[in-house]
C-alpha cells in the first residue's frame, strides 16, 4: 500500500515529467536490464538502504542491497526510477523488499524514518504547490485589477474627451454666433450707410442736372458743328497703324529709318530742310543783313517791361490762390503752374544764358542764340517741385545746365517726358524710378496725401481702349488729391545733333488736377482744374490735330500757346505757329483763357521782340469785329507776371 502510494504520488509524476523515463521504466519492469557503473559513481544515502548512480546527467536510485561488484542489479524493483540532476520536482525512494518480507527492528525503524521523510517531502511539495497556486492566484488577481484599472481609465478618458469636444463645440458655436451677429450688424450699418450715401448722391446728381440743363443746351448748340464727321484727305504717305479707328494719331515711326514722324505730315515735317532754304534763312543772321524790325528789337523791349518789382512778382508767383490754376511765365516756354495750393508743375525749364550745347560767347550768336531776357525766377526761388514736364529735346526746351541744377539740388520729385528722353535724363544721373516716359494719348496719375508726399499711382492709354481723363479721375476719386498728366501730339520735330534727328518724340501736355477743397464747393469746382501746355507746335492745315485734342482732353481752364519763332514762313511753317494760328489753336482746344509763350526771350527767328504780341492783338481784334461769337480771352503778359483761371 505504501509502495503503491509512493508510486502514485511520485513515480507517476516522474513518468509525466520532462525527463522522459518511459524507456527506463520498460527495462526495469521486464527485469532484463542492468546498468554497469564504477564504484566511484555510487553514492550511498545517509539512511543506508538505497544508493544513487549517476548516468548521462541522470541519477539512478536503487536499494543498497542491490549493489554488487561494480554493478547495480535490478531485480523485481518496480519502483526503480530516474531523476534528472537539474530537476527539483521529483523525489524517488525504493523500498527494500527484503525488509518488508522479513521485518526487523532496524528495518521497521528505517521504514518509519522513510515514511517521515516521505511525509516531510510531501508537505514540502504541497507547500511549493500551494505557494505556486497562490502566486498564480495573485497574478490573476493583479491582472484582473490592472485590466479593471485600464478599463476604468479608458472610460474616464473617453468621458473627458467627450466633455472636451462638447465644451469646444459650444465655444465654437458661441464665437460663431457672436461673429455672425457682428457681421449682420456691420452689414446693416453698411447697407444703411450705402443707402443714405446713394440717395444723397442721386439727389445731388438730379439737382446738378437741373442746374446744368440750360448750360448744356447752350453748349450743345455752340459745339454741335464740331462733332460732325469730317473726311480728312492726307496727301503724303502714311500707314494705317499710325491712326486709331476714330482718327486719333498715334506715336508713329518711319518703317525704314525707325525715326518718329508726324503721321498726318510725314515728309514735310521731319525737320530736314534743303541746304538752299537753310542758307536763304541764315545768311541774314550770320552776315549781319538783319531785317530792320529785328535790328530794333532790343530798343522795343522797354515798351513791354513789367513795372512791378521783382520781389512783388516773386511773392505773387509763389503764393497761389486756392481752387484756381495759377500760371507764372518765367520766360520762353518755362512756366510755373500751381493747381490750387496742392500741386506745383514746371514746364521746359531753361535758366541758362544761351540756348546751346555750350555756353561760350554768351552775348554772341555762336553755337546757339543768346538770351534777350533773363528768367524772372531762378531755381533757388522755386522751392520743391512735384513734376517737371519736357515737351521735346531742342536746346531752348531741354537745357542740360538747368536740368543738372534742379537735380543736384533735389528740387524735383518726378520728371514726365515723351519717348526717348528718359535715357537722356538717366545719363544726367536722374534715377529711373523718378522718370515717367509716355507716348501720345497716354496718361499718368500722381496722388498726394495729407502728409504732402506725392507718388505715381497709375497709367492709362485711352487711345488704345483705356479711360478718358475724366473717367480716369472719377474712378480713382478718394480723399487724396490727384494730378493726371496726358502726353498729347503736336506737329514738330526733335534733334540735338545732326545724327539723332527724330530719334526722340515731341509732344504737348494736358494736365488735370482734382483737389479736395475744404471750402464750400460750387457747381464749377466739381470739375478738375485743367491746364494745357502746347510746347512747340505748328498748325497743320490739312489735319484737325488741335480739334481732336480739344474734343478728347478739353476744355481747359487755362492754356500756354507759343506765338514766336515763325519767320520766315517758308522755313518755319512746319515747325512753329504764328499768332493767327495760335488763336486758332486757342479756339480748337476749347481753352477758356490762354497765355502766349515762346516769344521775347531767345531770338530764334527773324521777327522782332514786340511783333508776336502785336500781331496776336490784331488777330483778336479782327476776330471780334468779324461778328463771330467766340471767347477770345487770349493775352500776352510780361515776364514774371502771374495770371489765374476765372474760377472763384
Amino acid at each position: 500500500m505504501l509502495r503503491r502510494s509512493i508510486f502514485g504520488e511520485l513515480g507517476t509524476k516522474s513518468l509525466r515529467s520532462k525527463d522522459r523515463l518511459v524507456p527506463w521504466r520498460k527495462h526495469v519492469m521486464n527485469e532484463q536490464h542492468a546498468l554497469s557503473s564504477k564504484a566511484t559513481n555510487v553514492h550511498c544515502s545517509p539512511l543506508g538502504n538505497f544508493a544513487i548512480k549517476q548516468i548521462r546527467g541522470y541519477s539512478l536510485i536503487a536499494p543498497s542491497s542491490a549493489i554488487g561488484r561494480n554493478r547495480i542489479l535490478l531485480m523485481k524493483y518496480p519502483m526503480l526510477s530516474l531523476h534528472h540532476n537539474q530537476s527539483i520536482r521529483t523525489y524517488i525512494f525504493f523500498e527494500n523488499i527484503f525488509d518488508k518480507i522479513f521485518p526487523s527492528q532496524e528495518g521497521m525503524e528505517n521504514m518509519k524514518r522513510r515514511e517521515k521523510v516521505i511525509v516531510a517531502l510531501k508537505s514540502k511539495r504541497q507547500r511549493l504547490l500551494d505557494s505556486s497556486s497562490q502566486t498564480r492566484a495573485k497574478f490573476r488577481q493583479w491582472r484582473v485589477s490592472k485590466q479593471e484599472q485600464t478599463r476604468v481609465r479608458f472610460k474616464q478618458w473617453r468621458l473627458s474627451k467627450q466633455d472636451r469636444i462638447r465644451l469646444y463645440r459650444s465655444s465654437i458655436e458661441s464665437r460663431s454666433m457672436k461673429m455672425m451677429n457682428r457681421f449682420r450688424q456691420r452689414s446693416n450699418d453698411a447697407r444703411l450707410k450705402w443707402k443714405t450715401r446713394t440717395t444723397s448722391e442721386v439727389q445731388s446728381i438730379i439737382n446738378k442736372g437741373r442746374l446744368r440743363r440750360e448750360l448744356i443746351k447752350g453748349r450743345l448748340n455752340r459745339l454741335s458743328s464740331r462733332y460732325i464727321r469730317r473726311v480728312v484727305t492726307i496727301e503724303e504717305p502714311f500707314k494705317s497703324e499710325w491712326f486709331t479707328d476714330t482718327g486719333l494719331p498715334l506715336t508713329s515711326r518711319d518703317p525704314i529709318s525707325q525715326r518718329f514722324v508726324n503721321p498726318w505730315n510725314s515728309i514735310s515735317t521731319n525737320g530736314l530742310k534743303p541746304f538752299v532754304e537753310v542758307w536763304r534763312w541764315k545768311k541774314t543772321r550770320f552776315f549781319g543783313f538783319l531785317d530792320e524790325s529785328l535790328s530794333n528789337a532790343t530798343k522795343e523791349q522797354s515798351s513791354f517791361v513789367n513795372e512791378r518789382t521783382k520781389e512783388d512778382l516773386k511773392a505773387d508767383a509763389l503764393h497761389p490762390h486756392k481752387n484756381q490754376v495759377n500760371l507764372t511765365w518765367i520766360g520762353h516756354a518755362t512756366t510755373l503752374v500751381h493747381f490750387s495750393d496742392t500741386f506745383k508743375v514746371l514746364t521746359d525749364p531753361i535758366f541758362s544764358n544761351k540756348a546751346s550745347p555750350i555756353q561760350w560767347f554768351q552775348d554772341k550768336e555762336f553755337f546757339g542764340v543768346p538770351r534777350w531776357k533773363q528768367p524772372s525766377l531762378t531755381p533757388d526761388d522755386l522751392g520743391e517741385i512735384d513734376v517737371v514736364v519736357i515737351s521735346h529735346d531742342h536746346y531752348d526746351h531741354l537745357d542740360l545746365g538747368s536740368v543738372e541744377q534742379l537735380h543736384h539740388e533735389n528740387k524735383v520729385k518726378f520728371w514726365a517726358v515723351p519717348m526717348g528722353i528718359k535715357d537722356w535724363l538717366k545719363d544726367v544721373g536722374i534715377p529711373d524710378e523718378d522718370i515717367v516716359e509716355l507716348e501720345w494719348w497716354q496718361s499718368v496719375m500722381f496722388k498726394k496725401g495729407h502728409d504732402g508726399n506725392i507718388k505715381k499711382h497709375g497709367l492709362n492709354d485711352f487711345a488704345r481702349g483705356g479711360y478718358s481723363v475724366k473717367e480716369f479721375l472719377s474712378n480713382e476719386r478718394n480723399e487724396e488729391d490727384a494730378l493726371v498728366l496726358t502726353c498729347a501730339p503736336t506737329q514738330h520735330w526733335c534733334s540735338r545733333s545732326p545724327f539723332d534727328r527724330n530719334t526722340r518724340l515731341w509732344c504737348s501736355w494736358a494736365m488735370h488736377a482734382l483737389v479736395n477743397e475744404s471750402e464750400k464747393q460750387t457747381e464749377t469746382t466739381n470739375d478738375p482744374l485743367s491746364y494745357y501746355f502746347a510746347g512747340d507746335t505748328a498748325y497743320p492745315e490739312s489735319f484737325p490735330l488741335h480739334r481732336l485734342i480739344g474734343d478728347n482732353l478739353g476744355p481747359f481752364d487755362i492754356a500756354a500757346i507759343p506765338i514766336g519763332a515763325y519767320k520766315p514762313r517758308f522755313f518755319m511753317r512746319d515747325s512753329h505757329c504764328n499768332p493767327e494760328e495760335a488763336l486758332r489753336i486757342h479756339k480748337d482746344i476749347q481753352s477758356h483763357q490762354s497765355v502766349s509763350i515762346h516769344w521775347g526771350t531767345f531770338p530764334l527767328a527773324n521777327e522782332s521782340f514786340i511783333e508776336p504780341p502785336t500781331l496776336l492783338d490784331k488777330a483778336i481784334h479782327d476776330l471780334e469785329t468779324s461778328g463771330e461769337h467766340f471767347d477770345t480771352n487770349f493775352s500776352s503778359i510780361p515776364h514774371g507776371e502771374t495770371i489765374r483761371s476765372g474760377r472763384k
